[in-house]
């Protein structure tokens, strides 16, 4: 899912992708609320730590899933045209809950996918 948002450090824009996988329990939704979810957030002035964060807990509180993964992989234009200016240097940030977190085989899974990206 395509991720705008700005920092709040620097309120300059970050840009990249969130990769997010839910182990369903009871509920189920469609693949787009999941992208409005990542949407919301990213509209929010904050770190991309926060919005992995709050994209985690969001699925969890609305859908009780048996685990969440996120993980956001974007390249902040802070590092890009001020200070530094490295470009093409990328942030990932992760977030794994419930059997995401306990079970390395399906959290590694999940890994795997996005690396085929």
């Amino acid at each position: 899912i395509e991720v705008e948002s700005h920092c709040e450090h620097h309120m300059a824009p970050f840009l990249g992708k969130a990769y997010v996988a839910y182990m369903p329990t009871n509920r189920v939704v469609g693949i787009s609320k999941i992208a409005r979810v990542v949407e919301i957030f990213a509209k929010r002035l904050q770190t991309q730590e926060t919005m992995t964060q709050q994209i985690a807990d969001a699925i969890t509180d609305s859908l009780r899933p048996a685990g969440v993964a996120v993980l956001i992989d974007a390249n902040h234009q802070c590092m890009s045209t001020r200070g530094v200016h490295h470009r093409h240097v990328s942030t990932i940030t992760t977030q794994f809950t419930g059997v995401f977190k306990t079970d390395p085989t399906l959290r590694q899974r999940f890994l795997d996918f996005v690396n085929r990206k």
